[in-house]
C-alpha cells in the first residue's frame, strides 16, 4: 500500500500544475496596465491687482450753499443755461432813457420754446417837447426765449412834436440783438437795426424825410 504513496502524490502534483507548464503550450500574459496621466487643473486666474485707495474730499460748505444741478457744480446765475424750463412773461423798461425824458415799459409773454410777441409804449417830454411811440414785435430766439440770439420784426408808430414841425414815422422794424437772463428772473436785452418809414411827408422844397430810420434798444427787466 505504501508503494502507491508517491505516485498519487506526483499525480496530485501535476494535476494542479496549469497548463502554462504543459510543453507546447503558450504561457499565459499577466495582464498589462496602462497608465494615464491625470488632467491637470486649469491655471488660476490672476489676481486682480489691489484697490486703489478711496479718498473723499473734505466738505467746507454746505450744499444748499453750492450753486448746482443735480450735483454739478453750475456758476451762479448760469442754472438757466442748462434747464429746459423757461420763464414766460417779461416785464421791461429802459432805466438809462429816464435821464433824457424818455419814459416806457415793454412786455413780452412767451408763445413757444422760440417765440414770444412783444408790446412796448414809449412817451416822450424834454424842454417843452412832447411825443410818443409804440411797438409791437415778434422776437425770434436762436436758443430759448429771453436767452441768447435773437432776430426781432415789428412794426413801429412814433411821433414827436406838433404842428407841421412833427417828426412822426410809421412802418416796419427789424433788429438783432441779445438776451441775457439770469437764475433770479432778471435779464437784460441790446438790440439794433432799422425801420422803414411808409409815411414820409414832402417839405416846402420839395423833399421827402428820411425813409429809413434807425431802430433799437436797451431794456432791463424781470421775467417770470
Amino acid at each position: 500500500m505504501t508503494s502507491f504513496r508517491p505516485l498519487i502524490v506526483t499525480s496530485l502534483v501535476l494535476a494542479a500544475t496549469p497548463a502554462l507548464a504543459q510543453p507546447g503550450a503558450e504561457p499565459e500574459q499577466p495582464p498589462v496596465m496602462v497608465l494615464v496621466p491625470a488632467p491637470s487643473p486649469p491655471p488660476a486666474p490672476p489676481a486682480a491687482p489691489p484697490a486703489a485707495p478711496t479718498t473723499t474730499a473734505p466738505q467746507n460748505e454746505d450744499w444748499n450753499n453750492v450753486n448746482h444741478i443735480n450735483g454739478q457744480i453750475v456758476k451762479v446765475g448760469e442754472k438757466g443755461e442748462y434747464l429746459i424750463r423757461y420763464r414766460k412773461t417779461n416785464i421791461s423798461t429802459n432805466p438809462i432813457s429816464w435821464m433824457f425824458g424818455l419814459y416806457g415799459v415793454s412786455v413780452s409773454h412767451a408763445i413757444h420754446d422760440n417765440v414770444a410777441i412783444r408790446g412796448d409804449l414809449n412817451v416822450y417830454s424834454k424842454d417843452g417837447d412832447t411825443g410818443h411811440e409804440l411797438g409791437a414785435s415778434l422776437p425770434i430766439y436762436f436758443k430759448r426765449v429771453y436767452h441768447g440770439p435773437f432776430i426781432e420784426p415789428g412794426l413801429i408808430v412814433r411821433k414827436v412834436g406838433e404842428g407841421d414841425n412833427d417828426e412822426s414815422g410809421v412802418g416796419p422794424s427789424v433788429v438783432v440783438g441779445w438776451h441775457w437772463t439770469f437764475d433770479s428772473g432778471l435779464n437784460m436785452a441790446f438790440a439794433v437795426g432799422a425801420m422803414r418809414n411808409v409815411n414820409t411827408k414832402m417839405d416846402e422844397f420839395g423833399n421827402t424825410g428820411n425813409d429809413i430810420q434807425p431802430s433799437g434798444y436797451f431794456r432791463v427787466g424781470y421775467a417770470f
